[in-house]
């Protein structure tokens, strides 16, 4: 099964650039914190709407892109893709808490703070995606499961994942923060 294929070099670009754009409304954002308190308190107050928003769109993405690849190879019956539900409030408090620690330090860092809440929130976005595409393959009877692909961005997913094929419901994801792997359906 060739998993590189337009279609899904497409779908990650679009992915990659729906995430950019999360990414750049919360580096806005960030820039407007003037302590660790502040930017905590006001990380807690956005990322729930803000991972609301572009996870839905992400899920909506992985749905379309799922229903278009599932129509492409001519599998027969009939199932529309399970857009993923959104983040929970709990994932995006205790990324707040634990994306602000540098800015506690005696020299409060705040590019590496910024950077590990904007790895999260990229997580937590494509993961929309990601358990569209995972879950509908589960669910799709004509499914033979999904994919986990990913292009060596990463060491670790290059090493460990990447090609790695899964057909078991219930195996997660498992996707670290800034990773660019994708689940593909198996059909």
């Amino acid at each position: 099964m060739a998993l590189l294929t337009p279609q899904s070099r497409a779908h990650r670009a679009d992915l990659a650039e729906l995430v950019g754009v999360a990414q750049r409304d919360l580096g806005i954002l960030f820039r407007q914190f003037d302590s660790a308190a502040a930017a905590r308190d006001g990380l807690m107050d956005v990322l729930p709407r803000l991972t609301a928003i572009y996870g839905e769109a992400a899920a909506t993405l992985g749905a379309d892109w799922y229903d278009d690849l599932r129509a492409e190879a001519g599998v027969r019956g009939r199932f529309r893709a399970i857009p993923a539900e959104t983040v929970p409030r709990g994932q995006t408090d205790a990324l707040a808490r634990w994306s602000v620690t540098p800015l506690f330090a005696a020299e409060p860092d705040y590019p590496t703070a910024l950077l590990k809440v904007s790895g999260g929130v990229q997580r937590l976005i494509a993961n929309s995606d990601r358990e569209t595409v995972r879950f509908s393959s589960i669910q799709d009877k004509s499914a033979r499961g999904w994919v986990r692909m990913g292009v060596g961005e990463c060491d670790w997913c290059t090493q460990y994942l990447d090609g790695e094929v899964h057909y078991v419901e219930g195996y997660d994801f498992q996707a670290h923060d800034h990773c660019n792997c994708t689940a593909v359906p198996a059909f």
